[in-house]
Protein backbone atom coordinates (compact mmCIF):
# COMPACT_ATOMS: atom_id res chain seq x y z
CA UNK A 1 0.00 0.00 0.00
CA UNK A 2 1.39 3.43 -0.93
CA UNK A 3 2.39 5.57 2.05
CA UNK A 4 -0.59 7.44 3.53
CA UNK A 5 -2.99 5.90 1.02
CA UNK A 6 -6.61 5.34 1.97
CA UNK A 7 -7.05 1.90 3.62
CA UNK A 8 -9.67 0.41 1.30
CA UNK A 9 -10.03 -2.76 3.38
CA UNK A 10 -10.90 -0.74 6.48
CA UNK A 11 -13.41 1.31 4.51
CA UNK A 12 -15.19 -1.82 3.23
CA UNK A 13 -15.27 -3.39 6.70
CA UNK A 14 -16.74 -0.17 8.10
CA UNK A 15 -19.35 -0.06 5.34
CA UNK A 16 -20.40 -3.69 5.91
CA UNK A 17 -20.68 -3.10 9.66
CA UNK A 18 -22.94 -0.07 9.15
CA UNK A 19 -25.07 -1.91 6.58
CA UNK A 20 -25.50 -4.88 8.91
CA UNK A 21 -26.41 -2.58 11.79
CA UNK A 22 -29.12 -1.00 9.65
CA UNK A 23 -30.45 -3.89 7.61
CA UNK A 24 -30.94 -6.27 10.54
CA UNK A 25 -33.31 -3.61 11.90
CA UNK A 26 -34.96 -2.91 8.54
CA UNK A 27 -36.27 -6.34 7.59
CA UNK A 28 -39.63 -5.24 6.21
CA UNK A 29 -42.02 -8.13 5.45
CA UNK A 30 -43.78 -8.45 2.10
CA UNK A 31 -47.18 -6.83 2.10
CA UNK A 32 -46.20 -4.14 4.62
CA UNK A 33 -48.11 -0.89 4.25
CA UNK A 34 -46.51 2.52 3.89
CA UNK A 35 -47.40 3.26 7.50
CA UNK A 36 -45.79 0.04 8.71
CA UNK A 37 -42.60 0.78 6.77
CA UNK A 38 -42.32 4.25 8.30
CA UNK A 39 -43.09 2.84 11.74
CA UNK A 40 -40.22 0.35 11.36
CA UNK A 41 -37.82 3.21 10.59
CA UNK A 42 -39.26 5.29 13.45
CA UNK A 43 -38.60 2.47 15.90
CA UNK A 44 -34.91 2.54 15.01
CA UNK A 45 -34.82 6.30 15.53
CA UNK A 46 -36.53 5.98 18.90
CA UNK A 47 -34.35 3.10 20.17
CA UNK A 48 -31.34 5.42 20.34
CA UNK A 49 -29.37 3.83 23.18
CA UNK A 50 -28.71 0.40 21.67
CA UNK A 51 -28.13 1.83 18.19
CA UNK A 52 -25.72 4.50 19.43
CA UNK A 53 -23.68 1.99 21.47
CA UNK A 54 -23.06 -0.09 18.36
CA UNK A 55 -22.32 3.05 16.33
CA UNK A 56 -19.62 4.00 18.87
CA UNK A 57 -18.22 0.46 18.76
CA UNK A 58 -17.93 0.44 14.96
CA UNK A 59 -16.46 3.95 14.90
CA UNK A 60 -13.89 3.06 17.56
CA UNK A 61 -12.83 0.02 15.54
CA UNK A 62 -12.53 1.96 12.27
CA UNK A 63 -10.57 4.88 13.76
CA UNK A 64 -8.30 2.49 15.65
CA UNK A 65 -7.51 0.56 12.45
CA UNK A 66 -6.88 3.79 10.52
CA UNK A 67 -4.61 5.02 13.31
CA UNK A 68 -2.53 1.82 13.18
CA UNK A 69 -2.16 1.89 9.38
CA UNK A 70 -1.39 5.62 9.45
CA UNK A 71 1.28 5.07 12.11
CA UNK A 72 2.98 2.46 9.91
CA UNK A 73 3.00 4.98 7.06
CA UNK A 74 4.60 7.56 9.35
CA UNK A 75 7.32 5.12 10.42
CA UNK A 76 8.12 4.27 6.80
CA UNK A 77 8.23 7.94 5.80
CA UNK A 78 10.43 8.73 8.81
CA UNK A 79 12.81 5.90 7.96
CA UNK A 80 13.22 7.17 4.39
CA UNK A 81 13.78 10.70 5.66
CA UNK A 82 16.30 9.69 8.33
CA UNK A 83 14.01 10.86 11.16
CA UNK A 84 12.96 7.43 12.40
CA UNK A 85 13.97 7.71 16.07
CA UNK A 86 12.35 11.14 16.51
CA UNK A 87 9.02 10.17 14.94
CA UNK A 88 8.91 6.72 16.58
CA UNK A 89 9.26 8.38 19.97
CA UNK A 90 6.41 10.78 19.13
CA UNK A 91 4.16 7.90 18.04
CA UNK A 92 4.78 6.10 21.32
CA UNK A 93 3.43 8.94 23.44
CA UNK A 94 0.92 10.56 21.08
CA UNK A 95 -2.32 9.31 22.66
CA UNK A 96 -1.47 11.26 25.80
CA UNK A 97 -1.67 14.58 23.93
CA UNK A 98 -3.56 16.29 21.09
CA UNK A 99 -3.58 13.14 18.93
CA UNK A 100 -5.52 11.27 21.59
CA UNK A 101 -8.02 14.13 21.70
CA UNK A 102 -8.42 14.05 17.91
CA UNK A 103 -8.94 10.27 17.96
CA UNK A 104 -11.79 10.67 20.45
CA UNK A 105 -13.28 13.49 18.36
CA UNK A 106 -13.21 11.28 15.24
CA UNK A 107 -14.94 8.44 17.08
CA UNK A 108 -17.64 10.78 18.37
CA UNK A 109 -18.19 12.43 14.97
CA UNK A 110 -18.46 9.07 13.17
CA UNK A 111 -20.84 7.62 15.76
CA UNK A 112 -23.09 10.66 15.41
CA UNK A 113 -23.16 10.27 11.63
CA UNK A 114 -24.08 6.59 11.85
CA UNK A 115 -26.78 7.38 14.40
CA UNK A 116 -28.22 10.00 12.02
CA UNK A 117 -28.76 7.49 9.18
CA UNK A 118 -32.27 6.35 10.24
CA UNK A 119 -33.48 9.97 10.38
CA UNK A 120 -32.02 10.83 6.96
CA UNK A 121 -33.38 7.52 5.63
CA UNK A 122 -36.90 8.42 6.80
CA UNK A 123 -36.59 11.81 5.08
CA UNK A 124 -35.52 10.14 1.81
CA UNK A 125 -38.34 7.59 2.04
CA UNK A 126 -40.96 10.28 2.69
CA UNK A 127 -39.72 12.25 -0.34
CA UNK A 128 -39.88 9.19 -2.58
CA UNK A 129 -43.36 8.25 -1.32
CA UNK A 130 -44.61 11.76 -2.08
CA UNK A 131 -43.14 11.62 -5.59
CA UNK A 132 -44.70 8.24 -6.33
CA UNK A 133 -48.08 9.25 -4.96
CA UNK A 134 -48.05 12.36 -7.16
CA UNK A 135 -47.72 10.02 -10.13
CA UNK A 136 -51.07 8.50 -9.13
CA UNK A 137 -49.73 5.04 -8.20
CA UNK A 138 -51.82 2.84 -5.91
CA UNK A 139 -50.80 2.71 -2.24
CA UNK A 140 -49.92 -1.02 -2.39
CA UNK A 141 -47.67 -0.46 -5.43
CA UNK A 142 -45.90 2.43 -3.69
CA UNK A 143 -45.47 0.37 -0.50
CA UNK A 144 -43.93 -2.57 -2.36
CA UNK A 145 -41.55 -0.28 -4.26
CA UNK A 146 -40.49 1.45 -1.04
CA UNK A 147 -40.08 -1.91 0.75
CA UNK A 148 -37.53 -2.92 -1.87
CA UNK A 149 -36.01 0.55 -2.02
CA UNK A 150 -35.26 0.98 1.71
CA UNK A 151 -32.26 -1.43 1.79
CA UNK A 152 -30.82 0.32 -1.29
CA UNK A 153 -31.13 3.73 0.32
CA UNK A 154 -29.62 2.46 3.57
CA UNK A 155 -26.74 0.78 1.72
CA UNK A 156 -26.04 3.88 -0.34
CA UNK A 157 -25.90 6.04 2.79
CA UNK A 158 -23.67 3.50 4.55
CA UNK A 159 -21.27 3.44 1.58
CA UNK A 160 -21.06 7.24 1.45
CA UNK A 161 -20.36 7.52 5.18
CA UNK A 162 -17.78 4.72 5.14
CA UNK A 163 -15.93 6.11 2.13
CA UNK A 164 -15.99 9.74 3.25
CA UNK A 165 -15.33 9.22 6.95
CA UNK A 166 -12.51 6.70 6.51
CA UNK A 167 -10.82 9.19 4.18
CA UNK A 168 -11.42 12.06 6.62
CA UNK A 169 -10.01 9.98 9.49
CA UNK A 170 -6.81 9.36 7.53
CA UNK A 171 -6.56 13.06 6.66
CA UNK A 172 -7.29 14.22 10.22
CA UNK A 173 -4.74 11.87 11.82
CA UNK A 174 -2.10 12.75 9.24
CA UNK A 175 -2.65 16.45 9.90
CA UNK A 176 -2.68 16.06 13.69
CA UNK A 177 0.55 14.06 13.64
CA UNK A 178 2.16 16.54 11.25
CA UNK A 179 1.30 19.47 13.50
CA UNK A 180 2.48 17.59 16.58
CA UNK A 181 5.84 17.00 14.88
CA UNK A 182 6.14 20.54 13.53
CA UNK A 183 5.72 19.45 9.90
CA UNK A 184 3.86 22.34 8.30
CA UNK A 185 3.49 21.16 4.69
CA UNK A 186 2.18 18.21 2.69
CA UNK A 187 1.91 17.17 -0.93
CA UNK A 188 -1.61 16.67 -2.31
CA UNK A 189 -1.92 13.39 -4.25
CA UNK A 190 -4.92 12.11 -6.18
CA UNK A 191 -5.97 8.56 -7.05
CA UNK A 192 -4.81 9.33 -10.62
CA UNK A 193 -7.70 7.63 -12.40
CA UNK A 194 -10.76 8.65 -14.43
CA UNK A 195 -12.88 9.12 -11.32
CA UNK A 196 -10.77 12.02 -10.02
CA UNK A 197 -12.81 15.22 -10.26
CA UNK A 198 -11.27 17.93 -12.49
CA UNK A 199 -10.81 20.37 -9.61
CA UNK A 200 -8.71 17.79 -7.76
CA UNK A 201 -6.59 17.00 -10.81
CA UNK A 202 -5.41 20.60 -10.51
CA UNK A 203 -4.08 19.76 -7.02
CA UNK A 204 -2.01 16.71 -8.04
CA UNK A 205 1.49 17.07 -6.46
CA UNK A 206 0.77 20.60 -5.22
CA UNK A 207 2.51 21.50 -1.95
CA UNK A 208 0.06 22.79 0.65
CA UNK A 209 0.53 24.32 4.08
CA UNK A 210 -1.58 22.70 6.79
CA UNK A 211 -2.76 26.06 8.11
CA UNK A 212 -3.79 27.27 4.63
CA UNK A 213 -6.18 24.77 2.97
CA UNK A 214 -7.16 25.43 -0.65
CA UNK A 215 -10.50 25.50 -2.42
CA UNK A 216 -9.89 23.27 -5.47
CA UNK A 217 -13.27 24.23 -6.93
CA UNK A 218 -12.46 27.94 -6.70
CA UNK A 219 -9.08 27.34 -8.35
CA UNK A 220 -10.95 25.55 -11.16
CA UNK A 221 -13.49 28.37 -11.51
CA UNK A 222 -16.38 26.22 -10.24
CA UNK A 223 -19.12 27.51 -7.98
CA UNK A 224 -19.26 25.31 -4.88
CA UNK A 225 -20.34 25.34 -1.24
CA UNK A 226 -17.53 23.00 -0.17
CA UNK A 227 -15.28 25.87 0.83
CA UNK A 228 -11.63 25.23 1.69
CA UNK A 229 -10.41 21.79 2.74
CA UNK A 230 -7.39 19.49 2.72
CA UNK A 231 -6.87 16.34 0.63
CA UNK A 232 -9.44 13.73 1.60
CA UNK A 233 -11.53 16.31 3.41
CA UNK A 234 -14.70 16.46 1.28
CA UNK A 235 -17.42 13.88 0.46
CA UNK A 236 -16.27 10.98 -1.73
CA UNK A 237 -12.72 12.37 -1.99
CA UNK A 238 -10.02 9.71 -2.42
CA UNK A 239 -7.09 12.14 -2.40
CA UNK A 240 -4.40 11.81 0.25
CA UNK A 241 -1.93 14.14 1.94
CA UNK A 242 1.74 13.14 2.01
CA UNK A 243 3.45 15.03 4.89
CA UNK A 244 6.64 16.79 3.86
CA UNK A 245 8.94 15.01 6.29
CA UNK A 246 11.73 15.86 3.85
CA UNK A 247 11.75 17.83 0.60
CA UNK A 248 14.29 15.43 -0.90
CA UNK A 249 11.41 13.46 -2.39
CA UNK A 250 9.96 16.51 -4.20
CA UNK A 251 10.73 17.19 -7.86
CA UNK A 252 11.50 20.86 -8.43
CA UNK A 253 10.33 23.21 -9.74
CA UNK A 254 7.22 22.31 -7.75
CA UNK A 255 3.76 23.82 -7.66
CA UNK A 256 2.97 25.49 -4.32
CA UNK A 257 -0.40 26.69 -3.08
CA UNK A 258 -0.53 29.98 -1.17
CA UNK A 259 -2.64 33.14 -1.09
CA UNK A 260 -5.49 31.47 -3.06
CA UNK A 261 -3.29 30.60 -6.02
CA UNK A 262 -0.76 28.03 -7.20
CA UNK A 263 2.79 29.20 -7.94
CA UNK A 264 5.63 27.21 -9.45
CA UNK A 265 8.76 27.46 -7.27
CA UNK A 266 12.37 26.38 -7.49
CA UNK A 267 13.90 24.37 -4.67
CA UNK A 268 15.74 27.38 -3.27
CA UNK A 269 12.65 29.58 -3.50
CA UNK A 270 10.49 27.01 -1.70
CA UNK A 271 13.03 26.48 1.09
CA UNK A 272 13.17 30.21 1.70
CA UNK A 273 9.39 30.61 1.41
CA UNK A 274 8.49 27.65 3.65
CA UNK A 275 11.33 27.89 6.16
CA UNK A 276 12.03 24.16 5.69
CA UNK A 277 15.84 24.34 5.83
CA UNK A 278 15.94 21.42 8.27
CA UNK A 279 13.99 19.15 5.91
CA UNK A 280 16.15 20.01 2.93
Amino acid sequence: MPIFDQPRRIELEFQRAIEKLLLTRLEIPAGATIGEILERINRIIQSETAFEKLAVLFSTRMVGQVRAVNARSWREAARKAGRGREIYSALQKELQGPIGTRVQELIRENAQLISSIPTSLRESVVREIAGLEQQGLRADVVAEYIRRRVPQLAGSRAALIARTETSKAVAALTQARSEDLGIGWYQWRTAKDQRVRPSHKIMEKVLVRWNDPPSPEELDGIASNLGKYHAGGCPNCRCVSLPLVTIKVIEFPARVYHDDRIERMSRARFIKFSGMERAA
